[in-house]
């Protein structure tokens, strides 16, 4: 056997040839792994969503819910229930109507009048209970509300 040539011209050789690196292998990510940070970020997105308060239009209408009677008049046994008014409002041909005032369903607009002509104080004590069907638009229940708060009535939505 010839001994290997010791000629500084011609590259030494190598024992193994250069196999394909595998791109799958572990040390070939680049940079720093980014799920932990968006499992952090996530988390703390969902805290400050959960605790928010979510304030819309209806966060400032004075909203009343009835309140507990007088406690000397319902020990007394002869206590009566506050007087409620309950207007139901639905649609009708592409108008607002209102059920529950009167005998027969009347416009917005007629429970409106007929809200506001109430004897103002017999109106101080009476709730009005409101009662909107999906179809209802937004600005119809706020002005049968604000009908009922001019008359220094207590107003529920429901």
């Amino acid at each position: 056997m010839n001994p290997p040539s010791t000629n500084p011209t011609t590259p030494p050789r190598r024992a193994k040839p250069l196999n394909r690196r595998n791109v799958l292998e572990v040390g070939s990510r680049f940079g720093p792994n980014m799920t932990p940070m968006v499992d952090v970020t996530l988390v703390i997105l969902i805290f400050f969503m959960a605790s928010a308060s979510i304030l819309g239009h209806e966060w400032f209408l004075q909203t009343q819910l009835p309140k507990d009677q007088d406690p000397d008049l319902v020990d007394s046994g002869y206590s009566l229930p506050t007087p409620m008014l309950s207007a139901d409002l639905f649609m009708r041909d592409q108008h607002v109507f209102v059920r529950g005032i009167g005998n027969e369903p009347m416009s917005l607009d007629a429970t409106i009048i007929q809200i506001q002509s109430m004897d103002a104080t017999i109106a101080d004590g009476f709730i009005l209970a409101i009662r909107a069907a999906d179809d209802v638009p937004y600005w119809a229940v706020i002005k049968a509300h604000d009908a009922g708060t001019k008359m220094k009535m207590r107003v529920s939505i429901r």
